[in-house]
């Protein structure tokens, strides 16, 4: 079976703990997939800078879904933005309150070109740490202060992310959809994003079809993309949970280029 795309999740999945990925072996595999026509995406839930810093070598030559799904850009353009309902982050923001002694700094706000937040436990440490990995990150005291659409918000919560993510649930409903990438990360975005939807905007525009996609994952916000995709792939290092669906495993883990020589396997 041909491949047409090959999507990727990047933390813990294509990224190395250190953040690095092999940069040799990918522009081999660019090499050979866009000689067959073929195309790689990048599917993350990391923001749209802070992708481009990672493969600043390698412009022009992957597509992209941020944020979860919230954004796709194709060929450098941004062409769809899914944001949440324009009250979800005040109810956000006071429901973390209640979990304020957990709270890792506070709660983030993504837009599309900048993040807003609202700091609830001080730290230096994870203010250095949230400023290098939000571009243009605006400290705020309400929600007020916010005045564009918002794509994704996010906290950290080690330890009682489930409760969290239950208590949304109760409030919000199907007024958004509520995911973790693990490692107490949660992200509240629209209801209708996920990777999948995100892919298949991209899969219909391209005229490819999910057959024709391979897709690799670690964690549950990768679920909805490795389902969607005819080949999808697990890391050998993903959430259990991925190990109780029918994919295959890649043949090594993220820190040892296992998306890569995966890949080089199949084309």
């Amino acid at each position: 079976m041909s491949i047409k795309l090959i999507a990727s999740d990047l933390d813990a999945t294509f990224l190395k703990d250190d953040k690095t990925f092999n940069e040799v072996l990918f522009q081999e595999v660019l090499d050979k997939l866009h000689a067959q026509g073929g195309q790689f995406i990048v599917a993350t839930g990391n923001h749209v800078q802070k992708v481009r810093e990672y493969f600043k070598n390698f412009e022009g030559q992957y597509q992209m879904i941020a944020n979860n799904g919230a954004e796709v850009i194709l060929n450098g353009e941004l062409t769809h933005v899914w944001a949440v309902s324009e009250e979800v982050p005040a109810e956000i923001d006071s429901l973390a309150d209640k979990y304020k002694t957990h709270l890792q700094l506070g709660v983030s706000f993504v837009a599309a070109n900048k993040a807003f937040m609202i700091i609830k436990n001080h730290s230096d440490e994870h203010l250095a740490f949230a400023k290098k990995y939000f571009e243009n990150l605006t400290l705020i005291d309400s929600v007020t202060e916010i005045n564009e659409p918002i794509l994704k918000v996010s906290l950290v919560l080690p330890r009682v992310e489930y409760d969290f993510m239950r208590e949304v649930k109760l409030v919000l409903g199907n007024k958004v959809h509520v995911t973790t990438s693990g490692y107490g990360a949660i992200d509240i975005v629209n209801p209708h994003v996920n990777k999948a939807n995100a892919l298949k905007y991209i899969a219909e525009t391209l005229d490819v079809l999910p057959s024709e996609i391979m897709a690799f994952g670690d964690g549950l916000n990768d679920l909805e993309m490795l389902e969607y995709v005819g080949q999808p792939v697990a890391m050998t290092n993903s959430d259990e949970a991925l190990f109780q669906h029918d994919f295959a495993r890649s043949i090594a883990d993220n820190d040892n280029d296992g998306v890569l020589k995966t890949i080089l396997e199949k084309l």
